[in-house]
This record gives C-alpha cells, structure tokens and sequence, in this order.
C-alpha cells in the first residue's frame, strides 16, 4: 500500500553554524545530507536559513529534485516559511523515517522534539505565535546523531552505517556477511565509486567464479566457490553505499537483481556442464531444471516488483509477497520462500567444495529451485484471489 502523504509539506532548516554545512560525511556534505533527509521524508519545500551560496558552489552540490529550496537569511527565515511547517536542526542527523513519521502525525498543539542533552532537532509549528513556547517531547535513541568534530570517522559515521543493511538478510549476511561487506562501503564512502559500478564488479566476480565449476578438482571447486561467495559480500556493498549515500534508484535496483540471477544461471549451468564433461550425461538435465526455475522464479519476481512500482508500494522488491502475519500454511510458505531467496545457500555450496561434493549441491540446485517457484506460484495465486476478493478502490 502507498504510505499516507504528509501532514506537513514545508520546513526550515535551521542553521546555527555556517560552516558545519560544507564539511563531507558519509559521501555527502551535511547540507546535502539535511536535505535528502527532508526530501526523502516527504516533505516538498525547505527553507534554507543561509545565504544563497555563489554559483560555482550550488553546481557542485547534488541536491534532490523532488525539494523546493529557498536560500534566505537566518534571521528571516520563519517569516519567510508561513506555518504550519517543521522546523529541522542543521547540527543533527535525523533518520529519514522518522522525519516522515513526525511529518505525518496530527498535533494539537506545537511540539518540540529533543534529544538527550534537551537541544531542540525538530519543531512541530502550529502557528507563528509558537515559534517560542512549544511543548517538549523527546526523540527515540538512534533516531538522531548530533554533530560533533571530527565528522569524518568516529561515531557519526557509525551512525550512518546502521541504515546500510537491509531487514530482509538473511542469518549468515546479517552476523558474517553484512561485517565484510560495510567494512568495504564503509572505506568507499568518499570515493567516486557508484553503487551501480559495485554491481557490476561483484557480478564480474562472480561470474569468474561460477567459470570455475568447469574444471573437475577439488582446488577448482574451491577457488570458484571463494569467488562466488565473495560475490555475495560484494553484493551487499551497492545497497549500502546506495542507502547512505541517498543514491537509490529503480535502475539500480533492477542491475542488481538481474546481476544476481545472471550469477546464478552461470552457476548452475557450468556445473552441469563441467559434470557432464566428467561423464555425468544426466548433470546437462539438472542444469537446466536449475536454469529453468531461476529463469521462472526471476520473472515472477520481476512481475511482482513491477507491480509493486505501480501501486507505489514500498520496501522489498523482490519476494513474491510480503509475508504476512500468523501461524498458517500462507504465512508459513512466505516465510520459506523469503528464507530460501537469502544468499545464504551459497555457504552451503563453500562447505561442500571443501570436502568435494559439489555434485550434491547441483542436485540440490535443481530440487531448491523448483520448490522455491512453486511456492512463488501457490503465494501469487493466493495473494491475487485474496486481492479479487477486495473492494475495488474508488477512481
């Protein structure tokens, strides 16, 4: 479902000092950062309380196109913004989400949100004659992360990492996985690498190691079992530099899942050809039962997510359905099916080239493949009947 729009379509933001805004984190300079943040909560304008930076300057920044920005003087900068609209403090980072979980409640009166030490991060302002006396609420732990020097190490970048992982990971890439891969973004931050030049990257490795399913030793099957679950890691490295560098994008997206099928077809299909190679006639079949299942299960995801873009839905895009809450059949499928859609089973495959059985993870390739489509198949069938059976909206 789309989420509600905001209560609250305009913004200050709040500048105590100047110079904090130029200084980089994250990738990103705090002004630009502050107004990603305000973009990506909903809100459609925000007032800049500092001057208009020269022309050189404003080229430079990349700001979001989806927010109005008007540059005014810091003592003009309330009468410029009539109310009601939320006041944001330059001299905190604030989770985007919670920006727009303020920007969509309703308020009987003005509000104040702190933090620990009662400094205001964010004003909830009614009327102009609130603009001093508001009541005072505080703001969640981890919600924000006030500036302090230096900003480009320590704590504060800390913070910005938190928002890399996705919820959806899997056990290995949550307590393994996820510890490698932003230790890498955390080194790219600053760098010119996209999130877009990371898919890549770690689709080209992991392709290199799927190429080496060809061969027939235990060292081969190894080396391309490394590669392949380095790819994995890699993997996780363009959400997150995407996520903290507020450079998402449905483009970005799409390579990635199509990156990561086009892995796996690779996979699959160099090992049935490297068994059949050996001898083993029946491995081209499996092969291309495992083919056939990440082709059908890919394009029934796509459809999905396609659909998903359509209705505005947000979050994950790649499962069948969102699982839903409970204890039934439909419940307890969706769980399955998001369990098996985890990158995890590539640790499987690592285990079993070291003690050389990768024949046995190409039939469990081909047998995983074709139960995961089935389920997408029962759940998009029973989500869709659920869906006919709704009210349609009103046009």
């Amino acid at each position: 479902m789309p989420s509600s729009p905001p209560t609250f379509e305009r913004s200050i933001l709040w500048v105590a000092h100047p110079k904090l805004l130029w200084q980089r984190v994250g990738g990103l300079s705090v002004l630009e950062r502050q107004l990603f943040t305000i973009a990506r909560a909903g809100l459609k304008s925000c007032f800049v309380a500092s001057p208009r930076p020269d022309a050189g300057v404003l080229s430079s920044l990349r700001l979001p196109a989806s927010l109005e920005i008007t540059w005014v003087d810091a003592g003009t900068g309330a009468s410029g913004c009539e109310p009601p609209y939320l006041g944001v403090s330059s001299d905190h980072f604030l989770r985007a989400d919670t920006l727009a979980h303020v920007a969509r409640q309703s308020y009987p009166e003005s509000i104040a949100y702190e933090d620990a030490a009662g400094l205001g991060v964010v004003q909830v302002v009614l009327r102009r004659e609130d603009t001093i006396s508001r009541r005072k609420l505080p703001l969640p732990d981890g919600s924000y992360k006030r500036l302090e020097a230096p900003l480009s190490q320590g704590p504060i970048v800390d913070w910005l990492m938190v928002s890399g992982p996705k919820p959806q990971d899997g056990f290995m890439a949550r307590h393994f996985d996820r510890h490698l891969s932003l230790a890498v973004s955390r080194s790219l931050l600053n760098t010119t690498v996209t999130p877009n030049q990371m898919t890549v990257f770690s689709t080209c490795i992991g392709l290199a190691g799927a190429s080496f399913f060809l061969g027939d030793t235990r060292l081969a099957y190894v080396a391309g079992a490394l590669l392949v679950w380095l790819h994995s890691v890699l993997d996780g490295c363009d959400g997150e530099l995407a996520r903290v560098r507020f450079q998402e994008s449905a483009f970005g997206s799409d390579l990635d899942f199509w990156g990561d099928n086009l892995v796996h077809l690779a996979l699959f299909t160099c090992l049935g050809v490297g068994f059949w190679r050996d001898g083993h006639e029946h491995t081209i079949l499996l092969a291309a039962i495992a083919d056939a299942a990440v082709i059908a299960s890919a394009w029934t995801a796509w459809a999905h997510r396609r659909a998903r873009r359509a209705a505005g839905a947000q979050g994950p895009e790649a499962g069948v359905v969102d699982e839903t809450a409970g204890d039934g059949l439909e419940t307890k499928l969706s769980r399955l099916e998001n369990s098996l859609a985890q990158r995890d089973f590539i640790y499987l495959l690592v285990v079993l080239a070291f003690v050389d059985m990768v024949y046995e993870f190409l039939w469990a390739a081909a047998i995983g493949g074709v139960l995961y489509f089935a389920i997408m198949l029962y759940l998009r069938r029973v989500n869709h009947n659920e869906q006919a059976r709704q009210p349609h909206p009103a046009r």
